[in-house]
Parts: C-alpha cells; structure tokens; sequence
C-alpha cells in the first residue's frame, strides 16, 4: 500500500457509527476552487475514513468535525484516510483524551473470576462449573481471534448470533479477554448491547442454578410445564 506524506485537511461529511466508518470531504489548501490541489486532490472530493484511523476518546466521531489526515492507496486501489487528527475551528490539533479501554469489562470479569473461584474453593460450587467457563471461553476466544483474522483477510466470517451464543452458554469471559486484547467487536453498539445481555442472562442462570432460588425456580418450570401439558 502507498501513501502521501503531507497531511490533507476536510470536514467529516458522513458517518455511520454502527458500520464504523464514514467519508471525509477534502479541503483545497489553494482556494482554487475545485482545482486539483499539490497533493492530487480535488476540492470536494471524499475520502473513505475507518473508525481505526482515528485516535481514541470517549466520544465517537461526528459529521461536520474537521481533520486532518494521510492519504492511502490500497492494493486494490482504492483510496482511504490513515492517522486521522482532530482539528479545532482555527485548524489546530485537538488533544484528545485517551480512554482506557475495557475498564469495566476487566472489572465485571475480574469480580466474576474471583467469585467463582470462592465459591468453587469452600465447596459451594461443583468444579465442573468452573472448567465449564474455562472451556468456553478458550473456544470462544479461539472463534473471536479467527473472526478477526477473517476480517482482515476477507475471509468467510464466524457470525455474531455464533459469538452471541458462545458468550451465553459460558464463553463470555473469554469473549471479554478477546474484545478487549484483539481490539474486536468493541464498536458495534447493538453488538455491545446484545453481549452484555448475554453477560446478565448467563449470570442471572448461574446465581439461579447456584443459590437457594434454584429449588424455587426448579419447582416454577415444573409448574408450568405441568399445566402446558394438560
């Protein structure tokens, strides 16, 4: 892939926060209105702009925020924004602040990983559930990494009902340890929110199935399997 050195300036036109990506509208440096600027550019001309160009911050990127950025020949020919930079409205850069990633998914799977390994310790939990999560999270983090490989390569992908699924039936630690490590599946907001219901749906069956509401809850799905039943 090739590249141009000098950094070009434009607007971001449009963006589509839940495919990840959008177009830049090119400035001309020159004013020449529409002429071909030093770089090869045409005023106006749009770029194609991924949300990894852009630096990290808590706020995800908005149509009409000036940038700044490289320009990128693909292999394929195709032309895209790489080391993308925030702009204030006098054309200086923007400090943007540094999150840290994941920092409440570390700590709901650190508080889980502890109290699992409690409960397995004084015997309130039978070791299987323990090696049960481990197994799927390593499956689930081995489909997570060969997705975004797949990604990457264009590949045939694993579906997200497929990483869903994984992640409710046990897996979802490992899902934790690949988003946050592999930087994947991490900025698709209906994914998000469909994981974490997960999270709590898995968590909601493991309390059941390990704390006095078990026999509760066993004697309420008889119930209602005995009346659908007459």
């Amino acid at each position: 892939m090739g590249s141009r050195s000098a950094r070009q300036q434009g607007a971001l036109a449009s963006w589509n926060d839940e495919r990840g990506f959008g177009f830049i509208t090119v400035d001309d440096p020159r004013g020449t209105n529409g002429a071909g600027n030093s770089n090869g550019n045409r005023n106006g001309e749009s770029v194609f702009a991924h949300i990894s160009a852009f630096p990290r911050r808590d706020t995800r990127p908005t149509p009409g925020e000036r940038v700044s950025f490289v320009v990128e020949h693909t292999n394929e020919g195709k032309v895209r924004a790489r080391t993308i930079r925030y702009l204030s409205a006098s054309g200086r850069p923007l400090r943007t602040k540094r999150r840290k990633p994941g920092t409440m998914s570390y700590v709901v799977l650190a508080t889980f990983i502890v109290a699992i390994g409690i409960l397995t310790t004084i015997g309130a939990l039978p070791w299987l559930f323990a090696a049960l999560y481990l197994v799927m999270s390593i499956i689930t983090y081995a489909l997570y990494a060969s997705d975004k490989k797949a990604a990457q390569t264009k590949q045939w992908r694993v579906t997200e009902s497929a990483l869903l699924g994984l992640g409710l039936f046990g897996g979802w630690p490992g899902a934790i340890l690949a988003q946050q490590r592999l930087r994947h599946k991490t900025h698709k907001p209906l994914f998000r929110q469909a994981f974490w219901g997960t999270v709590v749906l898995n968590i909601l069956v493991f309390a059941i199935l390990t704390t006095a509401l078990r026999e509760p809850m066993l004697n309420l799905v008889r119930l209602i399997l005995d009346v659908t039943s007459t």
